[in-house]
Parts: C-alpha cells; sequence; structure tokens
C-alpha cells in the first residue's frame, strides 16, 4: 500500500472518528434534538446516553489500532440500529447520514481483519 493511501486512510479515520465524537457528544450532553428523536422512536432516555457513551468510546477505539476492529464493530451495529430505527419510523430524510457512517464502519471493520489475517498468515510463514 502507497504511503499516500495510507495517510488518506488516517485521515479518513480520523475524520470518522471525529464525526462520532460529536454524535455522541450531542447525544451525553442530552441536545434538545436528540432527546425528541429518541422520544419520536418511543426509546427511553437513558438509552441516548448509554448510545452516545458507547459512540465516545467507540471514537477513541477506532484512532488506537489494537482497539479498531472492536470499536468499528460496535458502531457497526449502533449504526445498523439506527438505520433500521429511521426506516421503521418512517424518517427516511434521516437516513442518509447513519447509512454513510454504517458503510464507512463496514470498511473499516473489512479493512482491520483483512489487515489481522495477514500478520496471521505471516507468523505462520516465519513458525513454518
Amino acid at each position: 500500500m502507497s504511503k499516500s493511501l495510507k495517510i488518506l486512510g488516517y485521515i479518513a479515520l480520523i475524520v470518522l472518528a471525529g464525526v462520532f465524537v460529536m454524535s455522541g457528544l450531542n447525544k451525553v450532553s442530552g441536545s434538545e434534538m436528540m432527546i425528541q428523536t429518541f422520544k419520536g422512536f418511543s426509546y427511553p432516555t437513558w438509552t441516548m446516553y448509554l448510545i452516545g457513551a458507547v459512540e465516545l468510546l467507540s471514537a477513541a477505539g477506532l484512532l488506537i489500532p489494537r482497539t479498531r476492529i472492536l470499536a468499528s464493530g460496535v458502531l457497526t451495529f449502533i449504526m445498523i440500529g439506527a438505520v433500521g430505527s429511521h426506516l421503521i419510523y418512517g424518517q427516511y430524510a434521516a437516513i442518509p447520514f447513519p447509512a454513510v457512517l454504517l458503510v464507512a464502519n463496514i470498511v473499516v471493520l473489512i479493512m482491520g481483519m483483512r489487515k489481522l489475517e495477514a500478520e496471521e498468515l505471516d507468523m505462520e510463514a516465519v513458525q513454518v
């Protein structure tokens, strides 16, 4: 992989983590928009704070190579829930943003798993 592609990948990770920091802070701070969204979904308010905290922790996890796969996996499940909630409640205009984040997290997850698989293959080659 070329150096410029790696740098572009790290920039994308930082942007993705930044989006989840902003989203998590929005939920944890109890912004009126988030409260209304969760009430519109008939979800208890505490779930907003829990999801916000998990988004903040996972955003940090995206920036740490050792925890990147776990963080992107957790965020993928959160985004599946977000897209599903918007679909179920007919908020179609709100679907593109979490859908893009879902795809971005799946890409991070796949890239992380491929890197892990390559490292395992390298270790097997050394052991042989």
